[in-house]
C-alpha cells in the first residue's frame, strides 16, 4: 500500500499544495493523516467568506434600490445596472450555495446602516431621507423585476 507523506508546516508554506495533499488524503481514505484542525478553519472560514460576500450584494442592492426609489430621476440607468449587476451576482452564489437564502432577511437588515449610509452618499440626499430600518423584503431584495421607484422612469 502506497504510503502518503503530508509536509510538516505545509499549511503555512504552501496553501494549494496544503490543500491538495487533504484531498489526496481524503480520496485515498487516509483520515489519520488530514490536517484535522486546519481542516475546521479552512471550512468555517469558507462558510464566512460566502456570507461575506452575499452581505456585499445585499448592501449594493439595499442602496442602489433606495436610490432609485429616493431619486429615482438621477442616474436612473446607471443604478439599474448596477442593481443588475449585483442580483446576476447574488444569484451565482446563491446556485452555488441555496441554504444562503435563508441568511437574506438577517444580513440585509444587519447591513441597512451601510447601505442607507451608501445611498444617502450616492444621491447626495441626507440620510434622514430614508426608512431607519429596512424596507424591502428578503423576495424584493431578490426579485429581478422589483424596483421601487415611482413613478417608473420610462426609456431610462
Amino acid at each position: 500500500m502506497d504510503r502518503i507523506e503530508v509536509p510538516r508546516g505545509d499549511y503555512q508554506e504552501d496553501f494549494v499544495l496544503w490543500l491538495e495533499r487533504q484531498a489526496e488524503l481524503l480520496r485515498a481514505g487516509k483520515f489519520e493523516l488530514l490536517d484535522v484542525d486546519h481542516l475546521i478553519d479552512e471550512l468555517e472560514g469558507a462558510v464566512r467568506a460566502d456570507r461575506r460576500e452575499l452581505e456585499g450584494y445585499l448592501e449594493n442592492i439595499t442602496a442602489y434600490l433606495l436610490s432609485l426609489q429616493y431619486r429615482p430621476r438621477y442616474k436612473p440607468r446607471h443604478w439599474r445596472i448596477k442593481l443588475g449587476n449585483a442580483r446576476f451576482g447574488m444569484g451565482l452564489l446563491i446556485d452555488d450555495s441555496p441554504s444562503l437564502v435563508f441568511d437574506i432577511a438577517e444580513l440585509a437588515a444587519l447591513n441597512y446602516d451601510d447601505a442607507r449610509r451608501r445611498a444617502a452618499w450616492e444621491t447626495r440626499l441626507p440620510e434622514s431621507i430614508f426608512p431607519a430600518a429596512l424596507p424591502y423584503s428578503a423576495a424584493e431584495l431578490l426579485d429581478d423585476d422589483f424596483d421601487p421607484s415611482y413613478p417608473p422612469d420610462e426609456g431610462s
